[in-house]
């Protein structure tokens, strides 16, 4: 279970989570059209995710 905890607080998943909740934000306030938003979060989650599996082919 403290492995897991651990693993939450890695930068990489905190900003791609901060970053997420923000454009969502964003969104619901109308500060940006929601097809914005999409592709910005889609783009970060993208990186973070080709950015764990290459790490983890490292391994």
């Amino acid at each position: 279970m403290k492995e897991k905890l651990t693993e939450l607080l890695e930068v990489r998943k905190i900003i791609a989570l901060v970053i997420t909740i923000l454009f969502f934000i964003l969104c619901i306030m109308g500060e940006i059209s929601p097809d914005k938003a999409f592709e910005i979060v889609l783009m970060v989650i993208a990186f973070y995710f080709a950015k764990s599996t290459a790490l983890d082919k490292k391994k």
